[in-house]
């Protein structure tokens, strides 16, 4: 049984179970807009000799404590080299990844291809993408921008608390279709601290405690591609006197701010070797700034995240209660 799901623009069938996909649900054919991408698991040995010589290395960086590294081929190729843990093999046209793991039910191999190795696939499939969560609420979608650690996950865990829908957690993608730029979802799963509480066990399924962090799927409808309705920098440091709305935002504001292209470049992701799109990208994010509302939220780090949102909720208009309850799906 194949299992399907979209993610960051791609429409991923897989011939095995993972976290977040479902098995044999039909997607309707325009959702990933024609970007199809096959994942088939495939012996260790198959691609273990692609693994030398590293040349060509795109990106590297840890994860979970062991390394992580993008490697281009002559050919076109990509091999994602996870170390002694998995290695997946991107077709030169990026339309089928090869997938081989020493354990098959160790969780940090999943998280790193649900994560890194999608949004890179998608990147190299013509998305941009921005270094951000994102929930959808009755306004609309609501961007969270912050660096690693900037508390973005978890403002969005508690948006999710009040009945928001998850779009994506930690990178969102981008295109621009008819003049318009449309974020696409990620896959239904996050990275939260462990000792934040996810809410309704219903609808929150922790899959697995991995170095301080719970990976969590998140029962809902599928998200489908949308225009972001607002974008909120996330800034927490130390902020003295009193927000706009008095004592109940002590230490914290939220206010419109004059964006521009540079403040959402600052949050880009993207490949080093990728430098030819950087006219692109620079033309995306400023369409994205001209056509959307940014918000700057910052507070001291002492405020309750509850507080920030009750903040965030006001100023950015969703108003009380505005997150309708999402159903819970399998």
């Amino acid at each position: 049984m194949h299992s399907q799901a979209i993610a960051f623009g791609l429409t991923l069938t897989a011939d095995f179970p993972l976290p977040g996909l479902r098995s044999g649900v039909p997607l309707p054919g325009r959702d990933g807009y024609g970007r199809p991408l096959r994942l088939v698991r495939v012996p260790w040995s198959e691609l273990a000799a692609l693994a030398r010589p590293r040349d060509h290395v795109g990106y590297r960086r840890m994860f979970d404590g062991c390394q992580f590294a993008m490697c281009r081929r002559p050919a076109g190729d990509v091999l994602f080299d996870y170390g002694p843990r998995a290695l997946f093999h991107l077709s030169a046209d990026h339309r089928v990844l090869r997938c081989a793991a020493v354990d098959g039910d160790d969780p940090t191999w999943q998280r790193v291809l649900l994560d890194t190795v999608l949004w890179a696939t998608s990147f190299l499939r013509g998305l941009e993408l921005l270094h951000a969560s994102a929930v959808e609420t009755t306004a609309g979608v609501l961007a969270l921008l912050a660096p690693s650690g900037g508390g973005k996950s978890s403002l969005a865990a508690e948006l999710l608390r009040r009945g928001g829908r998850l779009f994506s957690d930690d990178i969102v993608a981008f295109e621009q279709v008819g003049g318009k730029v449309l974020a696409h979802p990620g896959p239904p799963l996050m990275n939260l601290s462990s000792t934040l509480a996810v809410g309704d066990p219903g609808r929150f399924e922790t899959i697995a405690e991995i170095a301080g962090e719970r990976w969590v799927r998140v029962r809902q409808e599928r998200a489908r591609p949308l225009a972001l309705a607002a974008i909120v920098l996330v800034e927490r440091g130390d902020v003295t006197g009193v927000g706009r709305l008095g004592a109940r935002a002590l230490n914290a504001d939220c206010a419109l701010t004059a964006a521009t292209t540079l403040t959402l470049l600052r949050h880009g992701v993207g490949l080093a070797h990728c430098r030819k799109r950087a006219h692109r990208r620079f033309a995306l994010f400023s369409a994205l700034a001209a056509a959307t509302p940014v918000y700057r939220l910052t507070a001291d780090t002492t405020v309750p995240v509850a507080e920030l949102a009750d903040l965030m909720e006001r100023r950015v208009g969703l108003g009380s209660g505005s997150c309708s309850p999402q159903p819970a799906c399998a």
